[in-house]
């Protein structure tokens, strides 16, 4: 039997390139947030595919990486990847994710869904510059 679609949001925090100029950090920075409606599922499995995408500029040539998480809830994390930053200046990169959450419990309230990411490296001189966008679509599995 076929999935049954349950709800779809997208967080679009910037839209174009070069729309944005926001220090990246160490800490993890919030960059988007979502609430998908998954009360209708029934008795089945709910699984939820989520995308997400963040563009960084390189000020200063400086070698590191880029993290970025995704958690439900505020605690559960359903997805980390790592991946290293460009060291030349000028360059930018564009970090694409793609993750499903398996077995989300079923409840009344709004499940919520936040996409952080974070930068580390030798000094500063690495900006999140958009575009910067997260979505999810739940299914309910028979």
């Amino acid at each position: 039997m076929a999935s049954r679609f349950l709800d779809g949001q997208v967080s679009q925090n910037a839209s174009y390139a070069n729309s944005l100029a926001i220090p990246a950090t160490p800490a993890p920075a919030l960059f988007a947030t979502l609430g998908l409606d998954i009360s209708n599922a029934g008795p089945g499995l709910v699984n939820v595919h989520l995308n997400a995408t963040v563009t960084l500029g390189v000020l200063l040539a400086v070698l590191g990486t880029a993290q970025i998480t995704i958690v439900r809830n505020g605690t559960v994390v359903v997805y980390s990847g790592i991946e290293s930053t460009p060291a030349v200046i000028g360059s930018t990169a564009s970090f694409t994710v793609t993750a499903v959450d398996f077995n989300v419990p079923t409840t009344p309230d709004f499940v919520i869904y936040q996409a952080f990411i974070s930068v580390t490296g030798i000094g500063i001189g690495v900006n999140r510059i958009g575009p910067e966008s997260f979505n999810a679509i739940a299914y309910a599995q028979p």
